[in-house]
């Protein structure tokens, strides 16, 4: 049961990734397959999410992912590319005709939420198999089934973005966390850095936080809300998170620690 929910996360991450030339995304992208049912699913969760964070997560952000070359080979854009790239970004810009792409050059990408998705549906087949307790960590993304053996809850330590060690430890019990952070994927230019969490209004990477760690109910809004979050910034993440009913805890600009307290 363990390989066959292992075995669900290594499907999605190959169906539903941006780097391969073959799978289903890209395939949807250059508008050679239909939208299919699960990925209408995905689809329609990351519509309502750039609805209620006013775009600050965007699913059509790919274009510009292309231009910084995070997954492949960094640099920095000039002012008039990533200008160009914004044409192509924006879910309203996004457009289906008989189930297949046609707004060519707008281009969808699952990254800040498929992962998630992966880990929820593993955690699925581990329920329907009767694993009353579990943890589940794909990179970051973790969902965990019941308590620990004991009744205990399962401890999770949010790592230090500025330093050693850890700076909180959260208690979960039936629930994920996911974070998102300025400090693993980056390059510095004419001594400035530059970190892959791009702001879909602007072109350029958020600034002003160095990490987000979200709490909620499942894996995939965890992950999803921890990018929206870092888009949004200390106070637009901190109202959003309180608004929504889920919990963040943020690290700023200056090594400060926020957190927004428990959900509703």
């Amino acid at each position: 049961m363990v390989e066959k929910a292992f075995s669900e996360i290594k499907r999605i991450s190959l169906k539903y990734s941006f780097e391969k030339k073959e799978s289903y995304l890209s395939k949807l992208n250059r508008g050679e397959v239909s939208i299919d049912a699960e990925t209408k699913y995905l689809l329609s969760f990351a519509s309502r999410l750039y609805e209620e964070s006013s775009g600050a997560f965007d699913p059509t952000i790919g274009k510009l992912k292309i231009l910084w070359g995070f997954n492949s080979k960094p640099r920095l854009p000039s002012a008039g590319e990533i200008k160009e790239a914004l044409k192509f970004v924006g879910l309203d810009k996004l457009r289906f005709e008989n189930g297949k792409i046609i707004s060519k050059g707008v281009l969808l990408d699952f990254s800040a939420f498929a992962k998630g998705y992966a880990v929820d549906k593993a955690c699925d087949i581990l329920n329907k198999s009767g694993i009353k307790s579990a943890l589940i960590d794909a990179g970051g993304d973790i969902r965990v089934i019941g308590t620990k053996p004991g009744g205990l809850p399962w401890q999770i330590g949010i790592k230090n973005p500025v330093g050693a060690g850890i700076i909180k430890v959260i208690e979960l019990k039936n629930s994920a966390i996911a974070t998102s952070g300025d400090y693993e994927n980056y390059f510095i230019k004419n001594g400035k850095r530059y970190h892959h969490i791009l702001n879909p209004k602007t072109g350029y990477p958020a600034w002003g936080l160095h990490s987000v760690s979200a709490i909620a109910a499942t894996a995939m809004e965890a992950d999803a809300y921890a990018t929206a979050v870092f888009v949004l910034g200390k106070d637009g993440g901190l109202s959003f998170a309180r608004r929504s009913g889920f919990r963040v805890i943020l690290v700023d600009k200056d090594g400060k620690i926020w957190d927004s307290g428990s959900p509703r």
